[in-house]
């Protein structure tokens, strides 16, 4: 996941929870056929209870992690089905955004509320599902002072899309297993504001990721490749069909068989596209808590 942002604007946009375009795979929980629960989307095995999450940037020789930058800090809650409950973003070691989701008898939720740490509401979201459980449009009501510091995938080039123009309507589309390949963000005119896809391997591993600007012209794309494991190894990042960045991944995993702990070598490539990328090597670890 990106450097935590605090922007008031009505001309930068949110990228959605990271839980909808993270990497998807089976986990400890049944979900029926053509559906993910939350575990499965974030690729957790058994029936983790929450996880407690911190990606450092590893600036120069320094192994103390009090001496490095946080990229960012987020805690997530799960239901015993599997289902996203909270999510805590947290800024300087403190509550930043509080994410609660109100769920079905199924555990499926129907909406979204999110608080600043006073407690005012700052972002509310009304879920649309299909009869298999998956999300198939999500509506969008910001407050007018709303603060933005949502963690995603697409970290690299995120500088970018939030530059987008607001939105208030995602809609999403999936393959015949559930695993979501397009969603397109739509501003209040019902103009796109921008797009992102996915293509995913025969055993459910994200292969890449594609970020098209709302002219839908392709801009940033990432291609990913693993191990016999299912496990990340490593990752690029193009712009323009020009290398941007090029990472290396090694893990380190609890007894379930959940990484805790994730280093990434990255090679940036120095240039006019690459001005706002974190050139630095990172480290990511995990807290995580089991039923």
């Amino acid at each position: 996941m990106l450097t935590i942002y605090n922007i008031m604007s009505k001309h930068f946009t949110l990228l959605v929870l990271l839980a909808f375009f993270s990497l998807l795979s089976s986990s400890g929980q049944v979900s029926p056929e053509g559906t993910l629960n939350d575990l499965e989307k974030y690729r957790l095995k058994g029936k983790v209870k929450s996880v407690m999450e911190t990606k450092y940037a590893l600036a120069g020789s320094s192994a103390n992690k009090k001496d490095q930058e946080v990229i960012y800090q987020r805690l997530i809650r799960f239901d015993i089905n599997g289902y996203e409950q909270e999510s805590i973003l947290y800024k300087n070691e403190q509550e930043f955004l509080i994410k609660k989701f109100n769920s079905g008898s199924d555990g499926i939720p129907f909406e979204m509320n999110e608080f600043l740490p006073d407690g005012s509401l700052n972002l509310n979201v009304k879920f649309i599902t299909d009869d298999k459980g998956n999300q198939t449009e999500a509506c969008y009501s910001w407050s007018e002072n709303r603060l933005i510091g949502e963690i995603c995938e697409q970290s690299d080039y995120y500088f970018e899309i939030i530059q987008n123009d607001i939105f208030t309507r995602v809609t999403y589309n999936y393959e015949y297993r559930g695993y979501c390949t397009e969603q397109n963000f739509y501003t209040p005119d019902s103009a796109l504001s921008f797009r992102l896809t996915a293509k995913y391997d025969f055993r459910g591993n994200r292969l890449e990721s594609a970020y098209f600007k709302g002219n839908e012209l392709l801009s940033w794309i990432t291609k990913y490749k693993y191990d016999r494991y299912d496990n990340l190894i490593e990752s690029s990042v193009f712009k323009s069909n020009r290398i941007a960045v090029y990472s290396k991944y090694k893990h380190q995993f609890d007894m379930m068989g959940n990484w805790i702990s994730r280093e990434e070598k990255r090679e940036v490539t120095v240039n006019i596209f690459t001005a706002g990328i974190n050139q630095s090597d990172m480290l990511t670890e995990r807290t995580i808590e089991y039923y």
